[in-house]
């Protein structure tokens, strides 16, 4: 089980399902994946919504439906729940995954905890991503791009280098003030996105949820731009243009 909301909503899955049935009035089940209209039940039963992600084609329109959910019963508070998510099927594991990191942001209702979530979210994907994909594939601190003779110096730390003259892009090439012990101390989101020539692997915003659904185009725009950039810096710019 999953708190989406404390106990007031909640996420469960294929396991858990038949326990939480023999509890719960299950009279007031929605298929979301083929409606949105969800009534109130008249008694104090929860209402129980099915997600079934074999049916899911679209993650944004089933994103959007449950963010009307969430806006219609924000008011909920009780100890005991009164909406329950049902996820079944297994054949779109990685829509499942980003579908869950997404419930968990919608019902998020304080925005700095909804950016910080969703930026450190994005950012621990990213990481995971190239730890298990070896994208740099680096050798004695140099990365394939400086190893591939293109680059006149085998310069370590590959990507992790600014120019004095950055408005300019100009000057010498320094490494990033923000490395520590060969990791970024920054956390900057926008430097993890970019991957140079020598790497295929490519990441757009509109491939991941996360920011593809809750981040407005001004927010889009400081999440490509702000290289070498402190996380704490980027989140007060997030938040100003919410």
């Amino acid at each position: 089980m999953i708190e989406l909301k404390g106990k007031n909503i909640v996420l469960i899955e294929k396991e858990e399902i038949i326990q939480w049935k023999k509890i719960y009035n299950i009279q007031n089940l929605v298929d979301i994946t083929k409606t949105a209209q969800i009534k109130q039940p008249k008694d104090n039963s929860p209402i129980w919504i099915c997600i079934n992600i074999d049916d899911v084609d679209d993650i944004k329109d089933l994103i959007r439906k449950i963010q009307k959910i969430e806006k219609k019963y924000q008011s909920i508070k009780t100890d005991e729940p009164k909406m329950i998510f049902e996820m079944i099927g297994n054949k779109k594991i990685k829509i499942k995954e980003d579908l869950i990191k997404c419930m968990k942001a919608i019902f998020l209702t304080n925005k700095r905890e909804k950016i910080e979530y969703i930026y450190d979210q994005v950012c621990k994907d990213i990481d995971e991503e190239f730890e298990k994909n070896n994208y740099c594939d680096f050798k004695n601190d140099v990365c394939i791009e400086k190893r591939s003779g293109k680059c006149k110096e085998k310069i370590t730390m590959g990507c992790c280098h600014k120019f004095t003259k950055p408005f300019f892009l100009g000057g010498k090439l320094k490494v990033c003030p923000y490395l520590k012990e060969k990791k970024c101390s920054a956390q900057c989101l926008t430097c993890k996105l970019f991957t140079c020539d020598a790497i295929q692997r490519k990441f757009k915003l509109k491939e991941i949820p996360l920011i593809d659904c809750f981040f407005n185009p001004i927010q889009k725009l400081i999440i490509k731009s702000s290289f070498f950039t402190e996380r704490e810096i980027i989140i007060k710019r997030l938040l100003f243009f919410r």
